[in-house]
């Protein structure tokens, strides 16, 4: 995929990057970082075949997903399926399949899946498609949960 592993809590169109980076530092420097549990491997299909690890529901992560659209009023329009009651946490590990591969990569690896832990200590904003972060001035710009905003 060409970014390191993450959940996605929003695909936004005609979004200003200056004030969502802005959003995001408040928005980091007031959420801990957490403890999620990925518990299985799920795929969606449709017009873009994914295949997902898929963490336990976590009252953290929602009210991180909350927080994140309340602080985004305004910059930008969330997709439907990342908004608020629509939106299903995964982390995507493989997309743009045909059907019949997807199908049975998930079956080889729902086979030999472990659970297990991860923590979420960082929040970034991405460009996708392709996958270019935003830029400010010259540096990437991500920031560590709990910090003070650069």
């Amino acid at each position: 995929l060409g970014v390191a592993p993450h959940l996605t809590l929003a695909v936004m169109d005609d979004v200003l990057p200056a004030p969502l980076i802005g959003r995001v530092n408040a928005l980091a420097a007031r959420t801990n970082p957490f403890t999620l549990n990925f518990d299985r491997i799920d795929m969606f299909e449709g017009s873009e075949t994914v295949l997902y690890l898929a963490p336990q529901a976590s009252t953290a992560l929602r009210r991180l997903h909350e927080a994140f659209h309340e602080s985004a009023v305004g910059i930008g329009t969330s997709t439907d399926h990342t908004r608020p009651g629509s939106w299903v946490p995964h982390a995507t590990i493989a997309m743009a399949l045909r059907k019949r591969p997807l199908a049975a990569a998930h079956r080889l690896l729902s086979n030999s899946f472990f659970a297990f832990n991860a923590r979420v200590t960082d929040l970034a904003v991405i460009r996708f498609r392709p996958v270019v972060r935003f830029q400010g001035v010259t540096k990437v710009h991500q920031v560590p949960l709990g910090a003070a905003a650069p």
